[in-house]
């Protein structure tokens, strides 16, 4: 059920008694810049945090337990492109509060958005201090995750440094102490007043009255969003192989691989397939062979990047192993190009996908998280998910993997000098 309540401003119902919560998503959504992400995540913490009826932290606090527990968040994510600004409640629904709860946590929702702590000189100062010393923790802290540091890296490595993809969705440290009290400002203005607006409510509810509550929020038309999620990197001839060197127990490897296939494209179930026999499942290639058989690795996977038109391998190996664990990689993705897969593989990897999607059914955030990718990539709910995973052929899994292209290289080993 699908509704435009403004120029701009979308709204998504999904009417089900599946679930005990109902679950509330605002999404503002615009084409990522290089410096956005980093004011809009400080924004997000900051908005979550208080508001001009709940100037504290506390007070919120105590406001979201009068509704009967009521959890309420704010982060920024991103598909393909588009950087979205996410507001999200769960509660219980009104058959089980006997009162209107779902107004009064709209309500709420509005005092974050429309009404913060600010006044005619920025935010509240005290507030995005303690917001910005949080977030830079935050930022610092995923330098400490080796696996997650090195996945960044070699995303770097194959997108081109000018590309708005070579900068994370959640922001970066170097760009956080530039974000003045100006530019917050500015990034909240312009949220509101420019960005596309899609409100997914899921859960048992009144659509009249889901419709008469966003009605009164006061959000402008403004233009729907035209920017394409599908980021289309320039296929690079050279190879781009980076190493690094810290003081570290167990090193990482890890491969970027060209797979000019995108999100529901023709050919995009079979590159899941094929991705669940490369590295995405138990029954994967890099699993039975590099972790398990030749006992070189402490975890060897894959992820298809469906907005981005690539595959990433990912590895935690022993300095010296690199060369052998890189051979073994190429050799996976060569037996995976001739065929070299049992049917039973195929079958398992098949069910493993649809048993991990019909699970995925059972989370309302799952759910309209689906819903949101499908708004920003222009695709409707018109496909039957399960089926489409059964009908891959062989042959389409071989062709897909023929396509794969190795692009960038980077292995971060442990301290030659220990």
């Amino acid at each position: 059920m699908d509704y435009q309540i403004r120029q701009g401003v979308n709204l998504h119902i999904v009417p089900t008694d599946r679930f005990r919560l109902t679950t509330v998503v605002v999404n503002f959504s615009t084409p990522q810049s290089t410096t956005n992400p980093t004011a809009r995540h400080l924004l997000a913490n900051v908005l979550e945090s208080s508001c001009q009826k709940y100037p504290t932290q506390t007070l919120l606090a105590r406001r979201l337990d009068d509704l009967y527990g009521t959890f309420l968040s704010a982060n920024v994510a991103r598909v393909g492109q588009i950087h979205n600004f996410r507001l999200r409640a769960q509660m219980i629904n009104d058959h089980q509060a006997g009162e209107d709860l779902f107004e009064q946590v709209m309500a709420l929702m509005a005092e974050l958005l429309f009404s913060p702590l600010k006044d005619q000189n920025g935010f509240d100062p005290a507030t995005v201090k303690v917001q910005r010393d949080n977030l830079a923790g935050i930022l610092k802290s995923a330098a400490d995750d080796k696996q997650f540091y090195a996945y960044q890296q070699v995303e770097k490595q194959y997108y081109d440094a000018d590309s708005v993809m070579w900068h994370p969705s959640y922001g970066e440290l170097d760009q956080l102490a530039k974000v003045s009290a100006a530019d917050l400002v500015k990034t909240y203005e312009e949220m509101l007043a420019t960005n596309q607006v899609d409100i997914f409510v899921l859960g048992d509810v009144d659509s009249d009255l889901v419709k008469q509550c966003l009605a009164k929020w006061p959000l402008k038309e403004r233009p729907a969003l035209t920017t394409i999620a599908d980021y289309h990197q320039p296929f690079h001839h050279r190879l781009r192989v980076l190493e690094e060197h810290q003081s570290l127990s167990q090193a990482k490897l890890d491969a970027a691989f060209a797979l000019p296939i995108y999100y529901r494209d023709q050919g995009y179930y079979a590159a899941l397939v094929m991705n669940g026999l490369l590295g995405g499942s138990p029954y994967s290639k890099l699993f039975l062979n590099v972790r398990e058989k030749a006992g070189l690795a402490y975890y060897a996977d894959s992820q298809v990047r469906a907005f981005g038109g690539h595959l990433v391998v990912e590895t935690g190996i022993l300095t010296e192993n690199y060369q052998r664990v890189r051979e073994l990689i190429a050799q996976q993705v060569a037996d995976l190009q001739s065929g070299d897969f049992t049917d039973d593989q195929l079958s398992e990897v098949k069910a493993g996908l649809i048993n991990g999607y019909l699970t995925g059914l059972d989370s309302p955030l799952n759910i309209i998280e689906h819903r949101l990718v499908n708004e920003m990539s222009r695709h409707r709910e018109l496909i039957d998910v399960p089926a489409a995973v059964q009908a891959v052929s062989r042959q389409e899994v071989i062709d897909v993997a023929n396509l794969l292209r190795l692009q960038a290289v980077y292995f971060l080993g442990g301290d030659q000098n220990e």
